[in-house]
C-alpha cells in the first residue's frame, strides 16, 4: 500500500509541474515596457499604463491555458519583437548571442599579440642594453 501511494504521488507531480509550468511573473519578467515615451523598465517591474495593459493580457492568456510560447507569439504578434526583453535565438537575432563571445575572443587575441609585440621589444632593449653595457666595460 505504501508503495502505491508513493506510486501515485510520483506521477502526481510529475504530471503536474507542466501544468504549473509558467507564471505571469515569470512572463513578465522577459518583456520589456512597450510605453512609447521612453519607458525602459521591464514590465514586472512597470507602472505604466501599457505594462499594465501586458500584465492584464498575459493574466487572460494564462486563464485560457495558452502555453508560454504561445503567449509570446501573441505578444510579438501585438507589440512587435522590441516587447521581448532578450532577442530570441533565431534568424539574424543569433547575431546578438555570438557577438559576445566572439568579441570576448577576439579582444584576448589582440591583447595576447600586443602584449608579446611588447614583451619581444623589450627583451631586444635589453638585449642591447646589455651588449652596450659590455662594450662600455670593454673600452674602459
Amino acid at each position: 500500500m505504501k508503495h502505491k501511494i508513493i506510486a501515485i504521488w510520483f506521477l502526481l507531480t510529475v504530471f503536474a509541474l507542466p501544468v504549473m509550468g509558467v507564471t505571469e511573473e515569470e512572463i513578465t519578467s522577459n518583456l520589456n515596457c512597450p510605453d512609447q515615451e521612453g519607458c525602459t523598465m521591464i514590465v514586472v517591474d512597470c507602472t505604466c499604463p501599457s505594462s499594465l495593459e501586458i500584465k492584464d493580457k498575459v493574466r487572460v492568456m494564462l486563464d485560457q491555458g495558452l502555453s508560454e510560447k504561445k503567449i509570446y507569439d501573441n505578444l510579438i504578434a501585438d507589440y512587435g519583437k522590441g516587447v521581448l526583453a532578450t532577442p530570441p535565438k533565431e534568424g539574424f537575432d543569433w547575431i546578438v548571442w555570438l557577438a559576445l563571445p566572439a568579441g570576448i575572443i577576439v579582444g584576448g587575441v589582440v591583447v595576447y599579440r600586443i602584449s608579446r609585440k611588447r614583451m619581444d621589444e623589450n627583451e631586444e632593449f635589453e638585449y642591447e642594453y646589455e651588449k652596450f653595457l659590455q662594450e662600455k666595460e670593454k673600452h674602459e
